[in-house]
């Protein structure tokens, strides 16, 4: 008898020796206890997680996982049993369990009951979002040219010949860049992400860059000489083209990152904490004259002028890149800041020693204001208002 495929978290790894190993399990023990995870069942999770509805399907799990936590700090239900009595109930189904709408994803769940009926009713539609309350893309993402000239992204661009430089185009919601004569001289580009924003380009070397909300880089048009260099404010991740000959640099305000072609992310906020977190190949950070080389799944950030390296998880360090935020034992305000800029808003603090409580959530990216606020509240922990583009948080009463 053919085994029968498992449905919610889709097939098993083709083509590998372990064609037995049931991911289902995997991620059981993923979310549950990963110290256990063995490092074949590490290399499976890690091919599944490749796959963008993978991602969505496991990133809709740890929301569900991340309600129960709260439940457990609120209301002091053992979190462990909690999520047992959930994984219990979606093996019991006996029906297809399809994901709750993205737009719903972040709303916290009040019991394990709720949970269940919400698990075992998966037709269950959101409620449509006001136009102000949606993230995305609300303001323009501005192309500056080396001329000085600013084009909306959100315009239809016509191919553009940049003096001395490549072609540029727009594929969708990508900018690409083609390559140059080798003898021109290097002009510069800059592309402008405001809050509420995201963005792909691919440079005229083939490298992939997604900037996240409120970031610009500054980049040549084509590549020139024996490096390729560009300077970031804000976030952003790359998929560098290799190239031995010719090592890609990436400037910051706090360091600077050199590759030769790899996967990584950097992370270089003013007035925030900076960080490179590498997820393939290997990249070195520079500052002040010393180089810290990183491994894949570890991250270099700066405690004051001081630079620390950690292991880390990249579905948590890097979620925004799959549309998701992901918050453990953070402090809540770096969960402003992340909101604030994403949903742009400013944020005040009635009482300032709110900002050092810590929350553990996650939350699609196309999620609403709303529900991000009302997951919070439902913490128990502070309360939030909204009025307008402002909003205020202090102790709960």
């Amino acid at each position: 008898m053919t085994k029968k495929r498992n449905v919610f978290l889709g097939e098993n790894i083709k083509g590998r020796k372990n064609m037995h190993t049931d991911i289902e399990h995997i991620i059981e023990k993923w979310l549950s206890n990963r110290e256990n995870i063995t490092a074949e069942e590490q290399r499976i999770f890690d091919t599944w997680m490749q796959e963008g509805k993978n991602r969505e399907k496991f990133y809709e799990l740890k929301r569900l996982q991340s309600a129960i936590y709260a439940i457990g700090k609120s209301k002091e239900i053992d979190q462990e049993k909690g999520w047992k009595k959930v994984h219990k109930q979606i093996r019991r189904s006996g029906q297809r369990l399809r994901l709750l709408p993205y737009a719903a994803a972040a709303m916290l769940i009040l019991s394990l009951g709720v949970a269940i009926s919400l698990l075992k009713n998966p037709s269950t539609e959101s409620q449509p979002l006001a136009q102000e309350d949606q993230p995305g893309n609300r303001k323009q993402v501005v192309l500056t040219l080396s001329s000085g000239q600013q084009i909306s992204l959100s315009d239809t661009l016509q191919p553009t010949l940049e003096e001395y430089g490549a072609t540029i185009s727009q594929e969708g919601s990508q900018l690409v860049y083609s390559q140059a004569d080798s003898t021109s001289l290097p002009v510069y580009n800059t592309i402008t992400i405001p809050r509420g924003g995201e963005y792909k380009l691919t440079l005229s070397d083939q490298t992939v860059v997604w900037l996240n909300s409120e970031s610009q880089l500054t980049y040549p048009v084509a590549f020139k000489g024996d490096t390729r260099e560009l300077q970031l404010i804000g976030e952003a991740f790359f998929e560098v083209s290799k190239d031995s000959l010719r090592p890609f640099i990436v400037h910051t305000a706090s360091f600077d990152i050199r590759v030769t072609g790899t996967e990584f992310n950097v992370r270089s906020y003013p007035d925030e904490k900076s960080s490179a977190t590498l997820a393939e190949g290997s990249i070195q950070l520079e500052k002040n004259k010393e180089v810290y080389r990183l491994n894949p799944g570890q991250q270099a950030y700066l405690q004051g002028e001081e630079v620390k390296v950690k292991e880390v998880h990249l579905e948590e360090a890097i979620a925004w890149r799959y549309d998701a935020f992901a918050f453990k034992e953070t402090p809540l305000e770096e969960i402003m800041n992340e909101l604030s800029r994403w949903y742009d808003v400013d944020i005040f603090y009635l009482n300032p020693e709110v900002k050092q409580l810590h929350f553990t959530a996650w939350f699609r990216r196309n999620s609403s204001l709303t529900e991000v606020i009302e997951t919070l509240k439902k913490t128990q922990k502070i309360n939030i208002e909204v009025k307008g583009k402002t909003i205020t948080v202090k102790k709960q009463s």
